[in-house]
């Protein structure tokens, strides 16, 4: 009997633990995350881009549009992660010396171009040279550059500039590569519309005004990519986009064919679709063609009015609506440039017309205002700005140009009258965001002293982060406060939606829009 008994109790004690456990497990099983959706082969890509101008030659790209667009097929030798920290691509390293003026590049090893032909030092030596040849702003200061081995370069300078490194990452194009061979093969026009890269995509078709198309490309060096293609539809009417992305006919909405930011809000109110805000966007500012004694703009005061005159909070809340951030200098909030001790010009419309009076003109002026009129969202933003300005006397006429008059004017030095909306993207290194201003060659005419000049200088060459950074934060306050090289706006980033089918792309969360290989569709 007390055997009996003590088995019994032997027996409640194991049917507790049981119990006990088994309530455990339920509490962690429904406590858990789900598991990630396993990755599938398969399906085809669809989103709306910009109309790029050059697709395949990167000494003919002129702007963001062309790299973002092209990237899935031309890599560049680094890339930026999530917190704009330099990380290979093409390229494994860099080592820099500044005392003997050279950046040298270690390469990766087993890597293809499309038609076939091997990635290698002379490939990428080809690829830089051509870049230097076109003139670009970037390379100036690469006097030439060494095959060192079969994956080693080595580039001499002139003198030593620490910006370069930078532009061979996905912000810029002069580290993007193609094939010497199909360019030797078919010419430089041919390249332009034809891209032959390294990159997880492999270009198909170009047809203009309506879809680029590019099909997986099995042979890519990190693995062969999930997606059987990928389709960037151009649809000049932003509404439509929306309702294509609505109707499941997109994957993706980009911040070219968003009809507004209104839309935005109410796409996330919906609650049906993952966004992203991407960390960098437009960084507009307003300047005057100084380069000419007789403008208004070669005064100091006048720039200063213009600065003044804009109530950039306000355009901020209105035009924003909580995605835009007030600008003060070339560097962002937020990032390592920015100088906090840029006072810069708050609106003040009285000051305004006092500067207007002492620079000679008590009854203003009358002068244009050119800027690229990417979207609808753009003639809103400066027929304000134009109100802005002709209530202090400055009596501005909008010029709204298509892509390549405004890239003519802007990034081909031809130049302008009156007051041009530079327009640009912001990159992690200031100096490199407007090294072809501070050369004299993208947005040719706005005002810069030799002081300026001789501090970017100082800037590019430091031999160190510490000093760099130093310098870069008197360049800021010298730019703003002192010479008011131009009257800066705001950081414009505009939320991308995405279909929930979409897994592991990395758009808007990579800076300059770049596309894992990773990418897959549910």
């Amino acid at each position: 009997m007390k055997g009996t008994i003590r088995l019994t109790k032997q027996i409640y004690l194991i049917l507790a633990l049981c119990l006990i456990s088994s309530v455990a497990f339920f509490n962690y099983a429904k406590a858990a995350p789900p598991p990630s959706p396993t990755p599938k082969y398969g399906g085809i890509f669809k989103f709306s881009v910009a109309e790029p101008f050059s697709l395949g030659f990167p000494g003919t790209m002129t702007g963001q549009t062309d790299g973002q667009t092209s990237s899935v097929c031309l890599e560049t030798l680094f890339r930026f992660d999530a917190n704009a920290n330099m990380v290979p691509l093409l390229a494994t390293d860099w080592k820099a010396n500044p005392a003997a003026k050279t950046i040298t590049v270690t390469l990766r090893k087993g890597v293809k171009f499309h038609d076939g032909t091997n990635f290698n030092a002379s490939a990428c030596k080809w690829n830089l040279d051509q870049y230097r040849g076109g003139g670009r702003p970037e390379l100036k200061k690469v006097s030439s550059i060494d095959v060192v081995d079969e994956y080693t370069v080595r580039l001499n300078l002139s003198e030593f500039d620490n910006t370069i490194v930078t532009s061979f990452a996905n912000g810029g194009d002069a580290g993007r590569m193609i094939s010497p061979t199909a360019f030797n093969t078919n010419g430089k026009a041919w390249c332009e519309k034809n891209p032959i890269g390294t990159g997880p995509f492999q270009f198909v078709s170009w047809q203009k005004e309506v879809a680029i198309k590019w099909k997986r490309f099995d042979g890519y060096w990190d693995g062969k990519p999930y997606l059987d293609g990928i389709e960037m539809l151009r649809i000049a009417e932003a509404t439509v986009a929306l309702m294509a992305f609505k109707a499941g006919d997109l994957h993706m909405l980009t911040p070219f064919s968003l009809p507004s930011l209104n839309d935005a809000k109410a796409l996330e109110k919906e609650g049906k679709y993952n966004f992203a805000v991407p960390p960098e966007g437009q960084v507009p500012a307003l300047a005057g063609y100084a380069k000419d004694p007789k403008s208004p703009f070669a005064d100091l005061r006048v720039r200063q009015a213009l600065a003044y005159a804009v109530d950039v909070k306000t355009l901020c809340s209105a035009f924003g609506l909580g995605y835009w951030i007030v600008q003060n200098q070339w560097a962002t909030p937020g990032t390592w440039g920015y100088s906090p001790n840029v006072v810069g010009y708050p609106y003040n419309p009285q000051k305004a017309k006092d500067l207007l009076a002492q620079a000679g003109y008590p009854n203003g002026f009358k002068t244009s205002a050119h800027f690229w009129n990417m979207t609808p969202a753009y003639l809103d933003e400066m027929s304000a700005i134009q109100l802005q300005l002709k209530a202090v006397g400055i009596d501005v006429t909008l010029d709204p140009l298509q892509r390549p008059g405004f890239a003519e004017m802007a990034s081909l030095g031809k130049g302008w009258n009156g007051i041009v909306r530079m327009q640009g993207f912001v990159s992690p290194d200031p100096l490199l965001k407007y090294a072809g201003v501070a050369a004299g060659q993208e947005f040719a005419g706005v005002y810069l002293p030799p002081e300026f000049t001789a501090l970017y200088a100082q800037a590019t060459s430091a031999p160190d982060f510490a000093t760099k950074q130093k310098l870069v934060h008197q360049l800021m306050k010298l730019a703003t406060d002192k010479y008011c090289i131009a009257a800066h706006l705001y950081l414009q980033p505009a939320p991308i939606f995405k279909s929930k089918k979409i897994h592991d792309d990395l758009y808007g969360v990579i800076p300059f829009r770049w596309l894992s290989p990773k990418t897959w569709l549910e």
